[in-house]
C-alpha cells in the first residue's frame, strides 16, 4: 500500500513488474479527468472502470483489505474518493472546468497507429476490451493538425524526434502514413517502435500535446534500439523545459541513467525539477523510495540486474 507521495514537475517511476507504476499512472490520469471534466452527472467509479477494465470497482482494492482512499492535489485544490468493494464515495468533488482546464495525454506502452483506422467507429457501437488510455489517445490523434502558421510552442522538443527520425506523419481517409524523401508509407508497414514516436509527433503537430499538458506515458522505451531512447529521453527533457509536466514509468537503463544525469547537471542542462521514484515489494506492501537522481536510490532492481550480468560475464571469463 502507497501512502503518500510528493510530485514534481517531471516524476520517473521505477519497479519490478506487479509494483503498481502502471496503477499510479492510470489512477492519476483517471483523476485528472475528474478535474478536467467536472458534470453534474459526474460517476467516478465509471472513469476508474473505463481507465483499468476491472470486473468490479472493488477489484482495484489491495486483497485483505476493505477499502482504499485516494487524495490527490492540484494547484492546492483537493479531490478524494474512498472506493470500497461495492462502490466509491466521494469525499472531496473534483474542481470543475470553469475552475481549471486539465489537459491530460497518455501514451500506453502499446502502439495505437495500426488499429487506428476504425477504431473510433467500433468503440461508439461495441464493448471492446480496450482501456480509456487507448481510446483517449485515439480522439486526441483523430484531430486535424494546426495551421503552420499558428507557432508551436514545443517546436525545440518537435525538432528532436524530427531531426532523429526525419519524417513527418500524415493523417488521410481515416489512415497514417509516415512521409519521407522515398515518399508515404503505410503506418502499418513501419516497426512498432517508430510508430509509437511518430503518434508522439503528431500529437505536437495538432497541438493535442501541449505547453499546458499533463503527459503520462507509460514504458517509453518500448520497442526502442537504445540509439531512440537517447533521443526519447533528450525529447522528454525538452518537453520539461517546455513546461509540460511529465510522468514517465520506466524499466530501462539507459533512459533511466540520462534523465539521472541530467537531473544531476540541473543547472547548466536548465533541466526541470525532477524526482524519481522505485516501488518495491515487502511482504504484502509497497515500499516507496524518492530521490532526486538515481545515485539517491538504494535498492534500484535496473542497476542490480545490469551488475549480475556484469559478475556472471566475468564469471565465465576467469574461469
Amino acid at each position: 500500500m502507497i501512502d503518500h507521495i510528493t510530485l514534481t514537475n517531471f516524476t520517473v517511476f521505477i519497479g519490478k513488474n506487479g509494483t503498481g507504476k502502471t496503477h499510479i499512472l492510470k489512477c492519476l490520469a483517471a483523476t485528472m479527468y475528474a478535474y478536467g471534466n467536472n458534470k453534474a452527472n459526474f460517476d467516478m467509479e465509471d472513469v476508474l472502470m473505463r481507465y483499468f477494465k476491472p470486473d468490479a470497482v472493488g477489484n482495484l482494492i489491495k486483497k485483505g483489505t476493505n477499502e482504499a482512499e485516494v487524495s490527490i492535489s492540484y494547484n492546492s485544490k483537493t479531490t478524494s474518493y474512498v472506493l470500497n468493494r461495492t462502490c466509491i464515495k466521494m469525499i472531496s468533488q473534483p474542481i470543475s472546468r470553469e475552475e481549471t482546464d486539465i489537459h491530460t495525454i497518455y501514451i500506453p506502452p502499446r502502439d495505437i497507429l495500426s488499429v487506428f483506422e476504425g477504431f473510433l467507429g467500433l468503440i461508439e457501437k461495441r464493448e471492446i476490451s480496450f482501456d480509456e488510455t487507448y481510446i483517449s489517445l485515439a480522439k486526441a490523434l483523430s484531430v486535424p493538425p494546426l495551421r503552420k502558421s499558428i507557432p508551436n510552442p514545443l517546436q525545440s522538443a518537435m525538432s528532436i524526434l524530427e531531426q532523429e527520425l526525419r519524417f513527418e506523419v500524415v493523417h488521410k481517409h481515416g489512415r497514417f502514413y509516415i512521409k519521407d524523401n522515398t515518399g508515404m508509407t503505410e503506418a502499418h508497414l513501419v516497426a512498432e517502435g517508430m510508430r509509437k514516436l511518430a503518434s508522439v509527433m503528431y500529437l505536437l503537430s495538432n497541438g493535442e500535446l501541449n505547453k499546458d499538458s499533463i503527459l503520462f506515458w507509460d514504458e517509453p522505451e518500448s520497442n526502442l534500439n537504445p540509439i531512440l531512447i537517447k533521443a526519447t529521453a533528450m525529447f522528454i527533457l525538452e518537453l520539461g523545459r517546455c513546461g509540460v509536466q511529465v510522468f514517465i514509468a520506466t524499466h530501462d537503463y539507459l533512459l533511466s541513467r540520462l534523465l539521472s544525469l541530467y537531473a544531476e547537471y540541473r543547472e547548466e542542462n536548465h533541466t526541470p525539477d525532477t524526482k524519481f521514484f522505485c516501488l518495491r515489494k515487502d511482504n504484502d506492501s509497497i515500499l516507496v523510495e524518492e530521490g532526486y537522481t538515481m545515485i539517491e536510490i538504494g535498492h534500484d532492481p535496473i542497476l542490480h540486474e545490469h551488475a549480475a550480468f556484469y559478475d556472471l560475464e566475468q564469471s565465465f571469463i576467469w574461469k
